[in-house]
């Protein structure tokens, strides 16, 4: 197989492969990041596909991804920093976004970038701050109706585009051995294996702090992960929380040991939410998948 160009990303340790969208049909999208995915390749827990000149993301499954959207914010900002012509190819950018590079140090910016993410109704804004290889990235959304519904004793349903979060809370729902059976059952329980994208997330509040952790079924892209961050699940707890009283900005720690920062607000008589945290640049290069015929996917857990 020819080789695929790719950057690896880390946005607050939700480990993310973006790859140049050069047109490939959704089917080969899903079945090459299933290929990257696996830790006998380059791993992580989602990939994406990006035109940079068009301004879009799409996931690996089609669905939304608040933290790959932030990645990409990076992706812009260490685009614009300076890199050379065959680095622009390398990342899938149109050849004149490249810039040559400076020997200069980096200087710390602050820019403004909007694109267009799969599942997500409107354009997502991202403000980025920072340098190579370490970013600041939120990404700020135009919220629709959101429905959040209590579907038994500490558990709520909250419907975002693109994805569903079943948050579980309270003493009903501590965490248990094995996640990745329970999320299923949960799953099949409230009737959301046909969901584009579906998180269970168990979450607590402890001394003030709020953390969760986030367990991602994908249906298209046919992968399951425990991930070290979740975006849109911290926007969906932070939806679920201020719905009950007046809180409207949440610090909500991730596994990974970073936090992302959700505020909830009004622009221009729009409901509008930002999701804030680190972006790390990890790697990027070139990969060979090998042909389906010659692989055999192991089995998740």
């Amino acid at each position: 197989m020819p080789a695929l160009t790719f950057s690896k990303w880390s946005p607050g340790g939700n480990t993310t492969l973006l790859f140049p969208d050069s047109g490939q049909r959704p089917a080969e999208q899903a079945r090459l990041a299933a290929l990257a995915l696996d830790p006998a390749m380059l791993g992580g827990e989602q990939a994406g596909f990006v035109h940079l000149a068009q301004g879009r993301l799409r996931m690996a499954g089609g669905e939304f991804c608040v933290n790959a959207s932030r990645a990409v914010g990076a992706l812009l900002a260490y685009t614009a920093q300076g890199i050379s012509q065959e680095q622009g190819v390398l990342e899938g950018l149109a050849p004149g976004l490249a810039q040559p590079m400076s020997d200069a140090a980096p200087e710390v910016l602050e820019r403004t970038d909007e694109i267009q993410v799969s599942g997500w109704n409107s354009p997502v804004r991202l403000r980025t701050r920072g340098a190579a290889p370490l970013w600041q990235v939120e990404a700020l959304l135009r919220l629709p109706a959101c429905s959040i519904t209590t579907v038994e004793q500490g558990a709520h349903l909250v419907r975002l585009p693109g994805i569903c979060h079943l948050l579980l809370g309270g003493p009903a729902h501590t965490l248990p051995d094995d996640c990745y059976a329970v999320a299923a059952q949960m799953r099949q329980r409230h009737n959301l294996d046909n969901e584009p994208a579906v998180g269970v997330i168990w979450w607590r509040e402890c001394q003030g702090q709020l953390d969760m952790l986030p367990l991602v079924h994908v249906r298209d892209a046919d992968t399951t992960f425990l991930e070290n961050a979740c975006g849109s699940g911290a926007l969906a707890l932070a939806l679920l929380l201020a719905r009950s009283g007046t809180r409207r900005a949440f610090s909500i720690m991730q596994p990974g040991g970073s936090a992302l920062d959700v505020r909830l607000f009004t622009e221009n008589g729009a409901e509008m939410a930002g999701v804030d945290g680190p972006v790390a640049l990890v790697a990027r290069g070139k990969v060979w998948l090998p042909e389906p015929e010659a692989y055999t996917r192991p089995r998740q857990a």
